[in-house]
């Protein structure tokens, strides 16, 4: 089998599988996207070096022949044309058809500057253009040397504030432009497109009916898996419904689009009477036509009973918009008759009739989704609002991809006992992660594709052309208007589906030929034959006509020739390799954390299962540099030293507290933004020699430093105040003004705080005297 069908087949195979590990938000499903997507890279790769390698033979070591001053190699990436549709795809292909396949240049230019950006986030620099380019991340990563942390302030530093999350999020990222790429290169007939598209539409279908099976039946399980959140509306194999509806709006679409195919809608003749094309869609493909608007209706169906708001207004606008680019598709570059705009009506009937049956099977979820009092929508303006706060503090370059959730922790104002993970607004999370140049960037490719798509869409003629190009279309910007209120494009599955609706619409519109049919043909205009060449085997240039002969690769030019070509296709191989390494250390630390905490479960006690929990951990933190890593090693060490206090052994005790200052060390090394590491670091100090407090001056930095990273966070505020009152007597008056600064901030923000801190005290102490005595004395 060539590389080309070995790869596109395995895009097949991921593409049924992302969205069924509840979306692939899990670490091990995000790594076999991951390593299948470069494997399947660098299949690509070879077989496009070994198909060229056998041509180059074939044209200069066969007969001699060294290229032409005005001839250019072939290139592996798309400069050389592709061969026209086989197995009877072509559509109306006349002679002299013509088509050029080229990825957008303005697209290029834009994710290039994403990509940049991206790169600058996680490569060390010098410290003092970290302080011109992010102050804030330069105070940050400076802050190491002051807490003690780092021994100096770093000479070099990232941009990034989670420098060890931001990679990961990187190789997430370019294995999305690796997967976009494949799918580009090797989705270029007419039959693999349709199969791309049939995948998409069946994983569609599958969602709904799954979901809705569970939902129905009472039990609510997702594979195997009891529910726990959304119950009562379907979310299929994800666990939100904004993400399965966001899934089901991509598809929506393109089953519109490809019932218009199957109907041959946009083949029609030009002239016909009303009657005639009454005759020609009702008679010859009414069956057809009927079978595929099933497929719309239920993913219709199945998005309705997501109880989705967003995903339900989104549903009425892609009907709207499917509707009206139907009814004018000619009049947006012709003049339409009264027969056509009649006509048009009857189609805009058959997606209402579509639309009407979703809504009858589901009006009554809708009412009582829409009726619910909505305080998610206060919510979500304070996350926008905080989250363009965190923007306004890191313009240029963010605060680094997948910092969110820390970075976010910083600018809270009041403790939703929420950990937010996502902004709910993918624009506003691209500008706070990547900075407003690379955010801008990323978002503008995003509409951008939808803009090339629409340009496109209005230029072709072809049938399938113009039914998959409007599906794409509409998909695409079903998920840009959802990401406004959302998330989806954080969540893998719904990522991977939206970057192959784009290509499948660019590879499905990217073609020229005749008035109702395209050639198919895919390359650069300019390809051989265009200057006279003799074209040569898999799409390589040959000598011109009449061009003088040269021994047997005796020319250095015949040499170079070959050599050269491999230079590209060797470097992005390597690049795609490098990608495989933090991806691999990844997937084991987690796999290793997940047989400790398995084992942690099992055993009795830290202190028998300790040897046998020790090794876990740290073949984990060997694995990878994530800081959740270093916690977890350091966590069990601080409870086998609370084991030792408590059995009087003093020295283990000590020794355990050094191992879990040095893991900490490290994991604010990874994230120098997370609060609680630093607050259960200041723990670990006041364990050393207990009750003595030898180093409470220590962990009274990193309380502080806590505090700073995460100011609205109710427990660490109760604890951090009870923790001062208790040392009152050994306090300075700096630090007693601090307690009384922090009991004034949240019991502004909560009246109920004070009852909260007695009931703190009760816990370690009987009365409350001595804590209203204390209370007493604060500085006001």
């Amino acid at each position: 089998m060539p590389a080309q069908a070995i790869v596109f087949w395995g895009l097949v195979a991921v593409l049924v599988f992302v969205p069924l590990p509840i979306g692939s938000v899990e670490e091990w499903a995000i790594f076999v996207f991951e390593a299948a997507t470069i494997v399947l890279f660098l299949v690509y790769v070879a077989g496009a070096v070994v198909a060229a390698a056998r041509a180059r033979n074939a044209a200069y070591g066969g007969n001699g022949h060294p290229p032409a001053e005005n001839t250019r190699p072939g290139d592996l990436w798309g400069s050389s044309p592709s061969p026209g549709l086989d197995d009877g795809d072509q559509e109306g292909e006349g002679p002299g058809a013509s088509s050029a396949l080229r990825f957008p240049l303005a697209l290029k230019v834009l994710l290039g500057v994403f990509l940049a950006v991206s790169l600058l986030q996680v490569v060390p620099l010098p410290a003092g253009l970290v302080k011109v380019l992010s102050p804030r991340a330069f105070a940050i990563h400076r802050s190491l040397a002051v807490d003690g942390i780092a021994a100096a302030a770093p000479a070099w530093m990232p941009l990034s504030l989670s420098p060890a999350a931001s990679l990961s999020k990187l190789v997430l990222t370019l294995c999305y432009g690796l997967f976009a790429f494949l799918v580009f290169r090797t989705a270029r007939t007419r039959r693999r497109l349709e199969i791309l598209v049939l995948v998409i539409l069946g994983s569609a279908l599958f969602q709904a009916f799954y979901g809705m099976a569970e939902t129905f039946s009472g039990h609510e399980m997702i594979l195997g898996r009891p529910k726990r959140y959304n119950l009562g509306s379907v979310t299929g194999t994800f666990v939100n419904r904004n993400h399965f509806a966001g899934f089901l709006e991509m598809a929506f679409p393109l089953s519109l689009g490809y019932l218009l195919v199957k109907a041959r809608y946009f083949q029609m003749e030009r002239g016909l009477s009303l009657r005639r094309r009454i005759l020609w869609f009702g008679q010859e493909n009414l069956q057809w036509t009927f079978l595929y608007a099933l497929a719309s209706v239920f993913i219709g169906v199945g998005l309705v009973f997501s109880k989705s708001r967003s995903g339900i207004m989104i549903l009425l606008l892609t009907v709207l918009l499917a509707g009206v680019a139907a009814v004018a598709w000619r009049g947006l570059s012709d003049e339409e008759s009264g027969a056509r705009r009649r006509f048009g009506r009857l189609v805009l009937g058959v997606f209402a009739v579509v639309l009407a049956a979703a809504l009858y099977f589901g009006i009554g979820p809708i009412i009582a989704r829409f009726a619910e009092s909505d305080i998610s929508k206060d919510a979500r303006r304070t996350f926008y609002r905080t989250t363009a706060r965190m923007i306004g503090d890191y313009p240029l370059f963010g605060t680094g991809k997948g910092s969110f959730p820390h970075a976010y922790a910083m600018y809270e104002e009041v403790d939703d006992r929420l950990r937010l993970s996502f902004a709910h607004n993918d624009f506003l999370e691209f500008a706070a992660e990547n900075g407003l140049p690379g955010g801008a960037a990323l978002a503008a490719a995003g509409i951008g594709l939808a803009v090339v798509l629409a340009g496109l869409w209005r230029r072709r003629r072809s049938n399938f052309a113009k039914g998959i190009g409007l599906g794409a279309l509409l998909g695409v910007t079903a998920i840009l208007v959802h990401g406004l209120s959302d998330f989806n494009l954080q969540i893998t599955a719904n990522a991977v589906y939206f970057v192959t609706l784009g290509i499948v619409g660019l590879n499905a519109l990217a073609r020229r030929g005749e008035e109702n049919g395209d050639a198919f043909r895919l390359g650069e205009e300019g390809g051989p034959g265009s200057r006279g060449e003799e074209a040569m085997p898999g799409g390589l240039p040959g000598r011109p006509r009449g061009s003088r002969k040269f021994g047997r690769g005796s020319h250095p030019r015949v040499r170079a020739a070959r050599i050269a070509p491999l230079m590209r296709p060797a470097a992005a191989a390597l690049a795609a390799a490098v990608l495989l390494v933090p991806a691999v250390r990844d997937f084991l630390g987690f796999h290793h954390l997940a047989r400790y905490r398995q084992a942690r479960s099992a055993v009795r006690s830290v202190e028998s299962g300790f040897p046998v929990l020790e090794p876990r951990i740290l073949a984990a933190v060997r694995a990878s540099g994530r800081a959740e890593f270093r916690v977890e090693q350091a966590r069990l060490y601080v409870e086998m030293a609370r084991v030792d206090n408590d059995a009087g052994r003093d020295e283990s005790r000590d020794l355990h507290c050094d191992r879990a200052v040095d893991a900490f060390a490290s994991a604010i090394h990874a994230n120098p933004i997370d609060a609680f590491t630093h607050y259960e670091m200041g723990m670990v100090f006041l364990l050393y020699n207990f009750p003595l407090m030898t180093y409470a001056d220590r962990a009274k930095v990193h309380f502080h430093r806590a505090l700073e990273l995460k100011p609205a966070d109710e427990f660490l505020n109760l604890n951090v105040l009870f923790i001062h009152l208790t040392w009152w007597d050994l306090l300075e008056d700096e630090d007693k003004a601090y307690a009384a600064a922090l009991l004034r901030r949240m019991t502004a923000v909560d009246p109920g705080f004070p009852a909260k801190l007695e009931a703190r005290w009760k816990q370690s102490f009987k009365t409350l005297d001595r804590l209203r005595d204390i209370l007493a004395e604060l500085p006001r």
